[in-house]
C-alpha cells in the first residue's frame, strides 16, 4: 500500500510542476492572468489528489479485475480525463477577466498532465504484467 501512496503523490508532484510551467508559459505568451480563478496551490493539490486517487483505484481495480486490468483501468482513466474536458467550457468566469475565451485553451492542457505522469511513472512502482504467461 505505501508504492500506492508514494505513486500518487509522485505524479501528482510532477503533474503540478508542470501545470504550474504551462501555467506561466501561456499567460506570459498570450499575456493573460488567470489568477482570480486559479493559484499554485489549487494546481498542485487537485494534480495530487487525482493522482492519488488513480493509484488508489488501481489498486483496488487490480485486486477485483485480475485479467487484462491494466488495460481496463487505463481506458477508464482516459475516459475520466476526457470527460474533464467538459468543465473549463461551462465554467462562467468574473467578467473582470479578459480573454476569457483563452481560458479553456489553458486548462485542458492541465487535465492530461495527471494522466501522462501517472502513466510515466507507473512501471517505477507496480509490477510489469508478463504477457507470455
Amino acid at each position: 500500500m505505501n508504492k500506492v501512496f508514494v505513486h500518487g503523490l509522485f505524479s501528482g508532484t510532477l503533474a503540478g510542476l508542470a501545470s504550474l510551467v504551462f501555467y506561466k508559459a501561456y499567460s506570459e505568451a498570450l499575456l493573460v492572468d488567470f489568477s482570480l480563478v486559479l493559484n499554485t496551490a489549487g494546481m498542485f493539490a487537485v494534480s495530487i489528489f487525482g493522482c492519488l486517487l488513480a493509484s488508489l483505484g488501481f489498486y483496488y481495480f487490480a485486486k477485483i479485475v485480475k485479467r487484462n486490468a491494466d488495460v481496463w483501468f487505463n481506458i477508464f482513466f482516459l475516459i475520466l480525463t476526457f470527460a474533464s474536458f467538459y468543465e473549463p467550457f461551462i465554467t462562467s468566469l468574473p467578467t473582470s477577466i479578459e480573454s476569457s475565451e483563452l481560458f479553456p485553451g489553458m486548462t485542458i492542457p492541465m487535465h492530461c498532465f495527471p494522466i501522462m505522469f501517472w502513466l510515466a511513472s507507473k512501471s517505477l512502482f507496480w509490477k510489469p504484467i508478463n504477457l507470455n504467461a
